[in-house]
């Protein structure tokens, strides 16, 4: 069973002890709504310089534990993509914070440091 086969009760049941729990239920709602789509196109807005324009692609998951399979790409640097996985439930969390907040077409800015955080502690290169 996909998580979309799921209802919306038992959905938000799985994921809301993970993302603010119920009082964050229409945040939550809207990310959800998100996730069977497994992508989203936004720009990263820049201080004195042109925004970056971008594409995050997920794997379907199942559960706010799974493993989640992510990969990102920049439109003005198309051979340079990232990699990475994190818990269902953190993709879910940065959506909320990020689109589903305002923020326009931005993710958060601790999914960015995030993303640069664990790339240097991974000794990765960028």
């Amino acid at each position: 069973m996909t998580l979309s086969g799921l209802s919306w009760e038992a959905q938000l049941a799985l994921f809301a002890p993970y993302c603010g729990g119920r009082e964050r239920e229409s945040l939550l709602r809207q990310a959800l709504a998100m996730l069977p789509f497994g992508e989203h196109a936004g720009e990263r807005t820049l201080v004195d310089a042109p925004a970056h324009r971008f594409f995050l692609r997920w794997d379907p998951v199942q559960a706010p534990l799974e493993p989640c399979r992510c990969d990102l790409r920049f439109e003005s640097h198309p051979g340079v993509d990232y990699r990475f996985e994190c818990p269902a439930h953190q993709l879910l969390s940065w959506l909320m914070e990020g689109p589903v907040h305002g923020r326009g077409n931005d993710l958060p800015d601790s999914f960015w440091q995030w993303l640069l955080l664990s790339r240097f502690a991974d000794d990765r290169p960028l």
